[in-house]
């Protein structure tokens, strides 16, 4: 990743290290305690709240840093909702969170999540700004799909001016969120050529459809019927992961104007409570949205199960890099935290993922102790035979 100036190069570097050893909160004054220099403070905060660098650059060059080590299985959006005690940040405003019937005061951004097979990463965000002089709850997620351009580009490679990856094997995009419409997801993401699976409640309404397109005669139904007695409607069942048993259906919304053209209906029951994921005790059933695929339903389990997975780490490792630690009223600022702290984040799960690997190597090999100094992230470095798949992410172009 590049910066124009050496001197934003160096304050990148800083403040990347700053944000993966800073003990506690990754505020600006905790990252310049690390540096042991009076001054930083003020510099870093002048670097991240009004220094003219690319923040979009960075994220864009990031993305294409994972994307060229390993093709991503997936792209995850999810929303991140960050709970604030006053209104000195930007973007805070008192909203409904549906998942908890809850007004929360705090700010509202959408991530998107590169998925591979064996690493998950945020590399764009998108933050919600609550209209001015309004008294009521914002809308949760204008403006969103403005994300997505980032996981087009990323997702038709090109070479030499030809695209090198086909409509038909594109890494799909998992939105993994239930605060919009499904179906209006999928029209919305339909131009981008990007295949879809999102969220929807169990609540929503549709018709099944036979392979011509026609309508059954069972009528509209809730998803979540459907789901609780596929026997009844001749729909086969399959068991797609210990515990949890799936039904693939073609659908139909029961409202003109939900989306159009042709979807499937992707739900999961989990039989068994260890086979939930974290989810709470009454949460036992998925349900999704998705544009034709030629996928499995276990195919379909196994991205349900990344978005699971993203919804994890972002609690955990963005925890540890500063995720929800931005304070300020600035909106660029907080775009250039962001930006950051992504970056840490993909640094700290490389980092931990090469010592798995070593120790998978060499099984004697002790155990590489947590980094408990900027020194230890030093950026690998490119040994010799290392391919360009495998070059080391750096601040330096």
């Amino acid at each position: 990743m590049s910066f124009a100036r050496a001197d934003h190069h160096l304050k990148g570097e800083q403040y990347v290290r700053g944000l993966l050893t800073a003990p506690g909160r990754k505020s600006i004054r905790n990252i310049a305690r690390t540096l042991d220099d009076t001054g930083a403070a003020q510099r870093l905060h002048h670097f991240i709240c009004n220094a003219p660098w690319g923040w979009r650059a960075v994220r864009e060059a990031l993305a294409e840093y994972l994307v060229q080590r390993a093709r991503p299985r997936s792209w995850v959006v999810r929303p991140m909702l960050i709970p604030k005690s006053g209104t000195n940040s930007v973007g805070v405003h008192r909203r409904f969170v549906p998942a908890t019937g809850q007004l929360v005061n705090g700010q509202l951004a959408y991530g998107l999540w590169y998925a591979g097979r064996s690493l998950v990463a945020p590399v764009d965000w998108c933050l919600h700004l609550p209209p001015p002089d309004s008294g009521t709850p914002a809308a949760c997620d204008d403006g969103v799909a403005q994300i997505l351009r980032l996981a087009q580009r990323s997702a038709y490679p090109v070479t030499e001016g030809l695209p090198t990856a086909t409509e038909g094997d594109l890494p799909p995009v998992v939105w993994d969120s239930q605060m919009h419409h499904a179906a209006d997801v999928m029209s919305a993401l339909a131009p981008l050529g990007l295949p879809v699976l999102a969220r929807t409640p169990g609540s929503i309404v549709l018709h099944l459809v036979d392979r011509y397109g026609r309508p059954s005669r069972s009528g509209a139904l809730p998803a979540q019927r459907i789901l609780a007695a596929p026997e009844r409607f001749g729909l086969p069942v399959h068991d797609v992961a210990p515990g949890v048993r799936a039904v693939l259906v073609r659908v139909a919304p029961a409202r003109a104007g939900d989306g159009s053209g042709e979807q499937l209906l992707y739900a999961q029951r989990y039989e068994d409570p260890e086979a939930y994921d974290g989810r709470a005790a009454g949460d036992r059933a998925d349900f999704w949205l998705t544009t034709p695929t030629r996928k499995s339903p276990a195919e379909l389990h196994l991205l349900t199960r990344t978005a699971a997975r993203v919804a994890r780490d972002s609690a955990r490792t963005g925890g540890r890099t500063g995720l929800r630690d931005f304070e300020g009223r600035s909106y660029d600022g907080w775009h250039r935290h962001m930006t950051l702290a992504s970056v840490a984040y993909a640094v700290q799960s490389l980092t931990a993922l090469d010592a798995v690997r070593a120790v998978v190597r060499d099984p004697q090999a002790p155990c590489p102790p947590p980094p408990s100094s900027p020194s230890s992230y030093a950026y690998p470095r490119q040994g010799p035979g290392r391919g360009e798949r495998e070059r080391p992410l750096t601040l330096v172009g």
